[in-house]
């Protein structure tokens, strides 16, 4: 997400802009003191959303808002101020929402939840989906894993985020009972693992995969991730969180209860 935050004041603008990095972990934040070098801004970049302090000398947040809105009519105006009187004149400009400084990062995750124009995402490289179905993405394009098994096992080292999987809990959790052999399963499973680590290897994404002598587990922080993002209080996604987390998978499942209290919210 790119935010474009507008204030003349300097030290408001550094405190919105901390809040902001703190509430939305992954936005590309701009930051413009005058009127003036926001539009220019505005006419060389897209933003998703621009907040924009209402009282400002010369040119006000309204005038800009609206100026703004001629250059990218489709950028989402969250209005920043002081006095709730000017909140009607907001309203007026079909703004997405305004909230009164000093800003809380619950008003900005409000705010950035209930957006008048959803932000598009158009991500490059690896991005991992969890809330509904568990899909893998590279480069926007769904990626395929060849073998089902392949595929549950990524799911499962994402859902364990970063700690460590004996071979014996995730033959366990993926198996159960299915396979009464144990030295057909471990077969299976090297070759599961290998599936794994060849794909990864194929998209260049090698060094996601943490493979020690009897344990599996997966660096989060080269992850991108929906579950991941929303537990860092990413509101833009966990907006989309509807109690649905990797629902192909049985044993997901039973973790649906537990993710839900860690993203604070109660289906």
């Amino acid at each position: 997400m790119n935010i474009l935050i507008v204030d003349d004041e300097v030290s408001a603008l550094r405190d919105l802009a901390r809040t902001l990095k703190k509430t939305v972990p992954d936005a590309q934040i701009k930051q413009a003191d005058r009127a003036e070098t926001a539009l220019s801004l505005c006419r060389e970049q897209e933003f998703d959303v621009a907040f924009l302090d209402i009282q400002m000398p010369g040119k006000d947040g309204l005038e800009l808002a609206k100026e703004i809105k001629q250059i990218r009519p489709l950028i989402n105006i969250i209005m920043v101020t002081a006095y709730q009187q000017y909140v009607y004149d907001a309203v007026k400009l079909y703004v997405s929402d305004y909230i009164l400084k000093p800003a809380r990062a619950e008003d900005i995750k409000n705010a950035l939840a209930n957006l008048r124009h959803p932000v598009k995402e158009e991500r490059k490289g690896l991005y991992v989906h969890c809330f509904g179905n568990f899909e893998v993405f590279y480069d926007g394009e769904v990626v395929r894993f060849g073998r089902a098994k392949v595929k549950e096992l990524f799911a499962y080292l994402i859902d364990r985020r970063g700690a460590s999987a004996s071979n014996a809990e995730i033959r366990a959790a993926l198996w159960g009972d299915e396979v009464t052999d144990e030295r057909k399963q471990r077969t299976y499973f090297s070759q599961i693992v290998y599936g794994l680590r060849a794909k990864l290897n194929e998209l260049g994404c090698e060094d996601v995969f943490v493979q020690n002598r009897d344990s599996y587990a997966v660096s989060t922080e080269k992850i991108p991730c929906d579950y991941y993002s929303s537990l860092r209080g990413d509101a833009q996604v966990l907006a989309r969180y509807e109690g649905e987390y990797m629902q192909q998978y049985e044993w997901a499942q039973m973790r649906v209860g537990a993710v839900n209290r860690d993203l604070g919210r109660d289906f």
